[in-house]
């Protein structure tokens, strides 16, 4: 009978290294950690011009990632990647920020998306609960237009009922997002 080779085999995932540290255990770190630069210089490349502005990188490599972001396909992109990497690797104090300013706008993304959740939870307990919903809603936000809400709640029952778009329930989900309540 034959055996496969990897039959009972573990593979262990190593965590690749931060390029800014002292020490690397192997050529394999130090490639992997340059390898995650410049995944990071590609990073930037995928961020609009305006965002990019926003973590004051030197010229040097700001107009690098922006050359990068302007090539479409061939050779001159990867050759470009590596010149961006290079460029972050010899400025190497940048690193750091940049990857803290990576952290802080996903954790925006994050609390805007959770925030964007809870309004539809709302939208949906508001059309399938109608008045007790909207009571309690009004204890925590009484800067809401009753009256508006309570026609455009009806609106999407009747939407939903008669299995129409549910153009109402979108209005709802707007006037929501606009009193920023939650």
């Amino acid at each position: 009978m034959v055996r496969a080779r990897n039959v009972n085999r573990q593979t262990i995932e190593k965590t690749t290294p931060d390029w800014e540290q002292e020490a690397f255990e192997s050529r394999t770190d130090i490639k992997k950690a340059a390898q995650a630069v410049t995944d990071l210089g590609l990073q930037l490349a995928e961020l609009s011009p305006d965002r990019l502005k926003r973590f004051h990188l030197p010229d040097e490599v700001h107009n690098a990632v922006l050359e990068l972001k302007k090539l479409k396909k061939g050779p001159a992109i990867k050759r470009q990647r590596q010149f961006v990497g290079k460029l972050l690797r010899q400025n190497e104090d940048l690193l750091p920020a940049i990857k803290q300013r990576f952290m802080e706008m996903e954790q925006s993304a994050k609390r805007q998306n959770a925030q964007l959740h809870k309004l539809e939870l709302w939208r949906d307990r508001l059309v399938a609960e109608g008045d007790a919903a909207l009571s309690e809603l009004i204890e925590q936000a009484p800067q809401l237009d009753r009256s508006h809400l309570r026609q455009l709640i009806r609106n999407a029952q009747r939407e939903a009922s008669a299995e129409k778009p549910p153009k109402a329930s979108r209005q709802i989900f707007q006037y929501l997002k606009e009193l920023e309540f939650v």
